[in-house]
């Protein structure tokens, strides 16, 4: 195995992982009746575990 570099491969997964410059979670792929959904089940849950927890 050479150790000259990063294969293209690997420059292309850290290009994808480190391009965080949107805030967006699902860039476009869920509907956003989708996201509002999941965000709402989300939030639920959160006020469901803050209750178990005594909080």
């Amino acid at each position: 195995m050479s150790t000259d570099g990063p294969t293209s491969f690997q420059t292309a997964i850290l290009a994808g992982l480190s391009n965080k410059s949107s805030r967006e979670i699902y860039q476009g792929t869920v509907p956003a009746h989708a996201k509002a959904r999941r965000r709402a089940a989300n939030k639920a849950a959160r006020r469901a575990r803050a209750v178990n927890r005594g909080r």
